[in-house]
């Protein structure tokens, strides 16, 4: 290329850049001025790229603001309650909440792209602050007709769980039936629903315990004749009280096996909306095979 069409070709490319830049160059060529035209244009066609630079950037940086507002606004994060002792479910542990039910609901959320949140309180505490409006939601719970008239319930359920019959290592009875239990002394857990059968008996008189660990221990004071607890539950007491429980307690029957729910507030508008996203997700988690993972993994829970 000869060198009248290069000069030609620098002053188009520094007209644009600086016409960009609200920069107006007028430059005329002279043989004689050639090598200090090509150093000014040189020096001007610099500067404008430089400022062109920083205006990209600034673009960009306007937009990468502009995409994590919008990431934001589309990945919504809930705050939940999880009871705070009762695992492998459930439990607050090594400084964390953590379980079958947290890693359950943190998946399935996930899949519908929202972010959890999780607090802990008592089994009751949990359920009153779902039922006032305090909080969105609080697991786990059974979907039964006493909290359905006081809760919000989704439609999949988080996983099913036996609640087992206990009795002394001692007794010889096998097969106990709800039925059998009338006008027996019956270890409660504070707040905990069981059944409506159960939960609607007159002729059960209830020991009521603050958890299910003390639950397990009236038994053994003999304050009550028979304990209701899950039976996951009652294995991992064992393992971690082995000198209070293993060999003293036996399971003589079997309740029923419950469904599992998160409850959510009647009070918080947005509950229905996150409810059907919860059941959107764990539909979405056994389909993928996720759910089977997780609950491959507590099969066998840390102890």
């Amino acid at each position: 290329m000869n060198s009248g069409a290069s000069h030609a070709k620098l002053r188009k490319t520094v007209f644009i850049f600086c016409t960009a830049n609200n920069l107006w160059l007028n430059v005329h060529v002279t043989k004689k001025m050639t090598l200090m035209i090509n150093f000014r244009s040189s020096i001007i066609l610099l500067k404008c790229v430089s400022t062109l630079i920083r205006f990209i950037s600034s673009l960009v940086i306007l937009l990468g603001l502009s995409f994590s507002v919008q990431a934001d606004q589309a990945t919504p994060t809930i705050v939940l309650v999880g009871e705070d002792e009762w695992y492998p479910y459930s439990a607050y542990k090594d400084g964390k909440l953590q379980g079958l039910a947290v890693d359950l609901i943190e998946a399935a959320y996930a899949a519908v792209n929202v972010k959890v949140q999780f607090k802990t309180a008592s089994y009751s505490r949990c359920m009153m602050l779902a039922e006032s409006g305090q909080e969105l939601g609080c697991f786990d719970s059974l979907k039964d007709s006493k909290l359905s008239k006081t809760h919000l319930f989704h439609q999949e359920p988080l996983f099913t769980a036996e609640i087992g019959i206990y009795a002394r290592a001692s007794s010889t009875e096998n097969n106990i039936k709800p039925r059998d239990l009338r006008e027996k002394h019956v270890g409660v857990t504070h707040g905990y629903t069981y059944s409506d059968e159960i939960d609607g008996s007159q002729f059960i008189q209830r020991e009521v315990a603050p958890t299910d660990v003390s639950n397990l221990r009236k038994l053994l004071l003999n304050r009550s004749e028979y304990s209701l607890v899950y039976t996951r539950v009652v294995d991992y007491l064992v393992s971690k009280y082995p000198s209070e429980f293993k060999d003293k307690v036996r399971q003589v029957g079997s309740l029923n096996q419950s469904e599992l729910y998160l409850s959510f507030s009647k009070h918080r508008p947005e509950a229905k909306k996150f409810a059907n996203l919860l059941d959107l997700g764990l539909r979405k988690i056994k389909k993928n095979g996720m759910y089977a993972q997780i609950e491959q993994k507590w099969r066998t829970p840390p102890p």
